[in-house]
């Protein structure tokens, strides 16, 4: 596998593509459930996850596991949980901001754009830093190769969950809704 900022990018311009065909406004729905689930994976998920995964261990009678295995665990757990969130949010009836769009031409461009550029940073930021946070562990399958680059490690600080407190999710999901029923 290549550097892990082109998979980054990839992400971000498959995301940009999505939304220059479905429109800004349906993006802006996956975008509020996108901001849900990072709401609830930083606010509650990375606080009590670990701790039910420890109790489940020690209910099943099975040996402790490894750090290394509970990272392994907990990176595989909590990029399931975002990609079923971000899957089900674009499948079938999907949510969408209400409202008329009297944004047609080079702005509705511009704003498609923009927000496949926030869902692509989102997502592929997220996905990152379930990685970065658990140690890399798909290094231990060999799908990827330390050290990272300058340019990732650097580029690691600025992942979503690292750069905005939980509370921002929240506050950025009634946000949305508002706007959602506004019309």
């Amino acid at each position: 596998m290549g550097p892990l900022e082109i998979l980054w990018a990839c992400i971000i311009v498959f995301f940009v593509f999505f939304a220059l065909v479905r429109g800004y406004a349906q993006e802006l729905g996956v975008t509020t459930l996108i901001f849900a689930a990072l709401f609830i994976i930083t606010q509650f998920g990375e606080k009590y996850v670990p701790a039910i995964l420890v109790l489940i261990v020690q209910r099943t009678g099975s040996a402790a596991l490894s750090p290394r295995t509970q990272e392994h665990i907990l990176s595989i757990f909590f990029s399931l949980f975002f990609i079923i969130v971000v899957f089900a949010s674009y499948a079938g009836e999907t949510f969408t901001l209400k409202g008329r769009s009297k944004t047609s031409g080079p702005a509705a461009l511009v704003l498609n754009i923009l927000v496949g550029l926030l869902n692509g940073y989102l997502v592929a930021g997220t996905l990152w830093y379930f990685q970065d946070v658990y140690e890399y562990p798909v290094v231990d399958l060999h799908l990827l190769q330390l050290p990272l680059s300058d340019f990732a490690e650097t580029a690691a600080n600025f992942l979503p969950p690292y750069v905005v407190p939980p509370l921002f999710w929240a506050g950025m999901v009634m946000l949305l809704l508002l706007f959602r029923v506004k019309d």
